[in-house]
């Protein structure tokens, strides 16, 4: 990605794929599944992983699938941030 370091996106033919790279943390999406086990089986034979299947957190952030897409919350993380500075009531 021009814009981001850590976003490397896959366009080869009909196919798209976007692979985030934080830390020691990937998510790794793409608009065939045939593509998507082809780059993890790919990514296994060159690095020591673990495919803990559909995303559902990532940095604070909690993703639930819905009809139109992903639905991005940080419900849980601004809880904590509000019971630390004791503000929770």
């Amino acid at each position: 990605s021009k814009s981001d370091t850590s976003l490397f996106i896959l366009h080869r033919g009909s196919t798209i794929a976007y692979l985030l790279v934080y830390v020691d943390d990937i998510i790794l999406t793409a608009n065939s599944t045939t593509a998507l086990e082809l780059i993890i089986r790919s990514l296994k034979s060159e690095f020591s992983m673990t495919d803990l299947g559909a995303l559902h957190h990532f940095l604070a952030i909690n993703v639930t699938p819905n009809s139109s897409g992903l639905f991005l919350c940080q419900q849980q993380y601004t809880l904590e941030i509000l019971e630390r500075a004791k503000m929770l009531n």
